[in-house]
């Protein structure tokens, strides 16, 4: 099977983005310094792991479950 197409990871990864960037600060910004640069840095070492090692994996699995099932769907034997 070959990979998704590279715009549709970067659309995957802009949905899965936006409301992470919207809620976490807001979240955990009772928690962090004053320091503006320190907020970002924390906030962004929060954010990456969540999109690295759960949102994407789990894109994956989706869109693969997707493709095994339209092919199923089309005749063609699965992969």
């Amino acid at each position: 099977m070959s990979p998704p197409s590279k715009h549709l990871l970067a659309l995957i990864n802009y949905i899965a983005l936006v409301p992470l960037v919207y809620f976490i600060p807001s979240w955990i910004s009772l928690y962090l310094p004053n320091s503006k640069l320190l907020q970002v840095c924390i906030v962004v070492a929060v954010i990456v792991p969540i999109i690295s090692y759960i949102v994407m994996p789990l894109a994956m699995k989706v869109l693969a479950l997707t493709r095994a099932d339209k092919r199923n769907q089309k005749g063609y034997p699965a992969a």
